[in-house]
């Protein structure tokens, strides 16, 4: 059984900045939703696997709700992508997946290698995925936004911030942030909201359950700003995926945001007595998705 968790691209810090990112065979969805939302939205994620390997890769689905601890309990799914096969999961938090309705959250998703043996590249796979709200006014049509599969290696830990640009929250648009997190325990993030000119209009702390998703409104408007997080308190191994989505208030179109993760402003985090510490080299997979998993068989 593998372990350690293996990405094709070295993880490194070259010129104060995370390495790019290549396919790898463990995966968090930061968001995912079957729930109504504001102004007559109805949000529903699809899913989308690819297996670019010439034989058979099982794969391991679990969904992490949002506003608990994920430690048990946690809906598990396990499929089969045969070779070159491209699966679409059509509202995977639905009727045909998980039966998740009017419920948000975070998607794990990976490579099983309990059930097929696989060493460096060789149960790397693409995850994809989109969540699209009905249109509001109930004619044709939806508005989505794409979110691709995080490698679960790359999140954000004490040794780097996350930058999450472009975020506005006025009477013409609404903008959610979040939080997925790979932790065996609750995590403390920062969440600074900046203004254009580089002004703090608002700082505040938001706990993440364990394996644990939230999401929630900006607290205090903005136009074209900035929110930069980070960890402040929860186990030295701490890792957890921010994100953002900037929402049209008419139709419900939204933007996903994607977190910038650096070195560069982890000065902040020293001045408050933290000192930041070298990326981890590997994750494992939770203890609790291979109990779960032994559990269902």
């Amino acid at each position: 059984m593998r372990y350690a968790l293996t990405v094709a691209l070295a993880v490194t810090l070259v010129a104060g900045t995370v390495s790019g990112r290549e396919l790898t065979w463990v995966y968090v969805v930061p968001a995912a939703a079957n729930t109504t939302g504001l102004n007559g939205t109805d949000w529903h994620t699809d899913l989308t696997l690819y297996n670019p390997h010439t034989t058979t890769l099982p794969v391991v689905l679990q969904f992490l709700p949002s506003g608990r601890d994920n430690r048990s309990g946690v809906p598990t799914v396990e499929l089969e992508l045969a070779p070159w096969e491209t699966l679409n999961l059509w509202d995977v938090l639905g009727p045909h997946g998980f039966a998740a309705r009017g419920k948000t959250g975070a998607l794990l998703v990976y490579a099983d290698d309990d059930r097929v043996s696989c060493s460096g590249s060789s149960c790397d796979f693409a995850v994809f995925s989109r969540t699209y709200t009905l249109n509001p006014s109930g004619g044709s049509g939806e508005f989505g936004q794409g979110i691709a599969g995080f490698p679960a290696s790359l999140g954000l830990d004490r040794s780097v911030i996350a930058y999450l640009p472009q975020l506005t929250d006025d009477s013409s648009f609404r903008t959610n942030l979040g939080v997925a997190s790979w932790t065996a325990a609750a995590v403390t993030v920062r969440v600074e909201l900046q203004d254009r000119s580089g002004h703090i209009l608002d700082r505040r702390d938001h706990v993440v359950p364990p394996y644990g998703h939230i999401q929630w409104r900006v607290e205090h408007g903005v136009a074209g700003g900035t929110a930069a997080v980070y960890i402040v308190a929860g186990p030295d191994d701490a890792m957890v995926y921010p994100y953002a989505s900037v929402v049209n208030w008419v139709t419900g179109d939204p933007a996903y945001v994607e977190a910038h993760l650096t070195t560069v402003g982890l000065t902040a985090q020293t001045a408050l007595g933290r000192s930041p510490r070298q990326r981890p080299p590997a994750l494992p997979v939770p203890t609790f998705s291979r109990a779960l998993l032994a559990q269902n068989r």
